[in-house]
């Protein structure tokens, strides 16, 4: 009896464990047999699968295998058939290995991809830096065409409806009641007076909570479908900070990403305002941000993005205080084999002259003041940094780009605090 009831139980938990795996498999959107992405990353692409299937009803899925044998189409269409199953989707195969790739089709809704949209796609996936962007970059744009974009995968508000034309909001909105009113509007003014001076915006987001959603794909909708971008290309750059969640996105878009280069965001706007959100001092970070992209604004439009040039490291043109140490000692070896040596020789040779200890001998006719003034010497002076600008060179950093959901390539960069 007891082998019996042992037996029975070991068959139970069998089912439950083939059923949890069933379960986890529908739920999955992204197949990292691989094993190239982190949980975190994994959740989030899940999580984006989830809302395009919400959405547009097809699913959206992609798999990262290095054992797909000698015919990788063979193993789309039989990973489809046992991973996905849907009657509308798609799958993306690639495989590290051998770079190479391929994909399957299902439904009525995708069947109007043509040649020119899936380059796109895969060249979204291949061009991304990492095996999560590409499959972030390759999914957001498939959502991207069952929503309607063109083939670019760059809309307008006349291509997709949810855009609207003109901005909904203040430059600096918060919607999570950290700023007090007073503050709220000084920092508008700022950043409404770089925006004009610059002809790009430049705009600060409170919210309590992204909602479960991942940080990027938030800010970016949220630059979208909330209006933001100064003219017709609607340029600009939005910091959004999620107060509840302690972390922060800010995302690119027209000459902004032309403007504000990864490398910029990362090693002169970051540095510098998230000091600031550490502390909770959130009115601190918005003005320090406005400010400091106003600096890279100015100095992108003088012709030189502050930017990350060359394969291996920044050549950095130094200031006067970084080069000032070194060249007072180099004058000073200077000075002596110049002047000191010569100097030396000619005193050996003045063996007649004595030292007088008294001025009396030299004054001819007194001293007469026909003017006095006050000059002042020092003075405080409070000035923002201005990036020191690095050497061109062949290559350059720029921005790496992402497709939002509404199908627009955004640059930007995240982090926490």
């Amino acid at each position: 009896m007891k082998k019996q009831v042992l037996s029975l139980l070991l068959m139970l938990s069998l089912l439950f464990s083939l059923g949890a795996a069933v379960l986890a498999e529908d739920a999955a959107f992204v197949f990292d047999d691989a094993a190239l992405l982190s949980g975190e990353q994994t959740e989030i692409i899940n999580g984006l699968g989830a809302q395009i299937l919400a959405d547009t009803g097809v699913r959206v899925c992609a798999c990262l295998s290095g054992d797909t044998g000698e015919d990788i189409r063979a193993f789309a269409a039989d990973s489809y058939d046992r991973r996905v199953g849907a009657p509308e989707g798609m799958l993306l195969v690639y495989d590290p290995s051998s770079g190479s790739y391929s994909y399957y089709l299902c439904g009525d809704r995708l069947s109007g991809l043509g040649e020119e949209e899936l380059t796109k796609l895969f060249d979204a996936f291949l061009g991304a830096p990492t095996y999560f962007d590409g499959v972030y970059n390759y999914m957001n744009l498939v959502s991207a065409y069952l929503s309607g974009a063109s083939s670019t995968g760059e809309v307008s508000a006349g291509d997709n409806p949810n855009i609207p034309d003109e901005r909904l909001l203040d430059r600096v909105a918060d919607l999570a009641g950290v700023v007090d009113a007073s503050r709220l509007a000084a920092l508008n003014a700022l950043a409404d007076e770089v925006s004009e001076t610059y002809q790009c915006d430049v705009a600060v987001a409170f919210v309590q909570s992204l909602e479960g959603r991942y940080i990027v794909s938030y800010a970016d909708d949220f630059y979208d479908y909330k209006g933001y971008g100064y003219g017709p290309d609607d340029d600009g750059i939005l910091l959004l900070v999620s107060v509840g969640d302690r972390e922060f996105g800010e995302t690119t878009y027209g000459y902004g990403k032309t403007a504000f280069t990864d490398y910029g965001m990362q090693h002169y706007l970051e540095p510098r305002f998230t000091p600031f959100l550490g502390e909770n001092d959130w009115a601190g970070a918005a003005e320090q941000f406005i400010r400091d992209a106003g600096v890279l604004l100015k100095q992108a439009r003088e012709g030189r993005p502050y930017d990350y040039y060359g394969s291996e490291r920044v050549v950095e043109k130094k200031s006067f205080r970084d080069i000032a140490p070194g060249a007072a000692v180099i004058s000073a070896i200077i000075g002596f084999f110049s002047g000191g040596i010569p100097a030396g020789a000619m005193k050996r040779k003045m063996k007649s002259v004595e030292k007088n200890y008294g001025a009396a001998n030299y004054a001819r006719g007194g001293l007469n003041l026909r003017r006095s003034d006050d000059r002042f010497l020092y003075a405080n002076v409070s000035k923002t940094p201005i990036p020191r600008e690095t050497e061109h060179r062949s290559s350059g950093g720029g921005s790496s780009v992402h497709f939002s959901s509404s199908g627009r390539s955004h640059g930007g960069s995240h982090g926490k605090f």
